[in-house]
């Protein structure tokens, strides 16, 4: 149900922004995804490795005049992280909230500010019945973005953020909550099919660490985007 909640206040918001677009507001919309493995490294049980999750969802960009840009997406994993231990089976499934306010010192380079949220929930599954819980980070986050066009039909972009996010795991035993903050950094190529339709492909990176467990998460994997500016 939070899923269906959150994807629909999305969508209100894309339809909210094709009907205020100004002629000097650059609106675009579309759908991104991020298909990445998941490498927990524990300082006491070890390294655990997942196979990989695809995440997916809408994403909205919105240029002012003045060159404020607000940025904004939902993904949640159409398939999940999995992983089979002896006669357990491991699954988590993964929802992310991005949104970021920012200002293009020229086309090419910017910063912003924002907020981020990454909400996991997770299932074990074996002879003895198995067990559930969460693993929720978020928080603010600064970053750099910049682009550069090779000509009117192909460029290079990337990006890189400090997040300064805090973790929560919840399970039957109990709730753990620490600092845990990460890095995210995205690199990649943007092709224009039209003058209003792009796509763009890349690989992202980012992780965390806990500040008293000292559990290190990372997640890595290409991404794939597709964009329409109105």
């Amino acid at each position: 149900m939070k899923r269906v909640i959150v994807l629909l206040a999305a969508l209100m918001v894309l339809s909210s922004s094709f009907v205020f677009a100004a002629d000097d507001v650059k609106v675009e919309a579309g759908i991104k995804m991020w298909n990445n493995e998941w490498e927990s490294k524990d300082p006491i049980d070890g390294t655990m490795k997942f196979d990989a999750a695809l995440l997916i969802g809408p994403a909205v960009v919105v240029t002012l005049p003045n060159n404020l840009f607000f940025e904004a997406s939902y993904l949640f994993s159409v398939t999940d992280y999995e992983k089979t231990e002896g006669p357990a089976k491991i699954e988590v499934e993964r929802d992310d909230l991005d949104i970021a306010v920012g200002y293009l010192f020229i086309p090419e380079f910017g910063v912003f500010a924002g907020y981020r949220s990454t909400s996991m929930d997770w299932s074990v599954n074996d002879a003895g019945g198995g067990g559930s819980g969460s693993f929720d980070v978020s928080g603010p986050m600064i970053g750099l973005r910049g682009n550069y066009s090779f000509n009117d039909m192909f460029g290079v972009y990337a990006s890189a953020a400090y997040l300064m996010t805090e973790s929560e795991w919840k399970d039957d035993t109990g709730t753990m909550k620490e600092d845990a903050p990460g890095t995210s950094f995205e690199l990649g190529v943007k092709a224009m099919f039209s003058k209003q339709l792009s796509g763009t492909l890349g690989y992202k990176m980012e992780s965390f660490e806990g500040d008293k467990s000292k559990v290190e998460d990372t997640f890595s994997g290409v991404t794939l985007g597709v964009m329409y500016a109105f």
